[in-house]
């Protein structure tokens, strides 16, 4: 069985393009296990997929002529030497404790309490994490992406709450 991604982690998908794990989360809704994975470059938008797919084999099907057996593959030193990615880049996330926090939560609610913590200190890398997280798509400057994810954040935890109840 393949070891897990971990924070950090970087890895290759089979089409070349190399991405760092951010980390894993769960999905508010189904519990589902989710991998958070950003381009290792200059592009911003992270990405959000069903841990399943991320550890999948490449469907031979529709992709006859690939050699990798799997979606995504962890590089090894040589190849993170060879991508010029060494030392502290190649260990640890770097991510932010309140946004790991806000990864880690169970509830929506508990979301909600550490995402108003959040206010002051979230820029748009970790807002685009919450978002990717959400599975939102959020736009504007850092205070319109704020609003954004907090009202889509509210009008889960009221149907959370309501399914609860019901």
């Amino acid at each position: 069985m393949r070891e897990l991604p971990r924070p950090g982690q970087v890895y290759r998908h089979f089409k070349g393009n190399i991405y760092r794990i951010i980390t894993l989360a769960s999905h508010s809704e189904t519990g589902e296990m989710l991998v958070i994975y950003k381009r290792d470059d200059t592009e911003e938008k992270a990405y959000a997929r069903p841990l399943d797919m991320f550890m999948s084999e490449v469907d031979r099907k529709k992709y006859p002529d690939v050699r990798e057996k799997y979606r995504f593959t962890l590089c090894d030193e040589d190849v993170l030497t060879e991508l010029g990615i060494v030392g502290d880049d190649a260990e640890g996330s770097g991510l932010d404790p309140m946004l790991e926090a806000f990864l880690d939560a169970r509830t929506i609610s508990e979301k909600v309490e550490i995402f108003y913590d959040m206010r002051k200190v979230a820029d748009d890398e970790m807002l685009g994490y919450v978002a990717s997280s959400l599975e939102i798509e959020v736009s504007g400057d850092p205070d319109e992406k704020y609003s954004e994810i907090l009202r889509a954040l509210k009008a889960k935890e009221k149907y959370e709450s309501n399914r609860l109840r019901g």
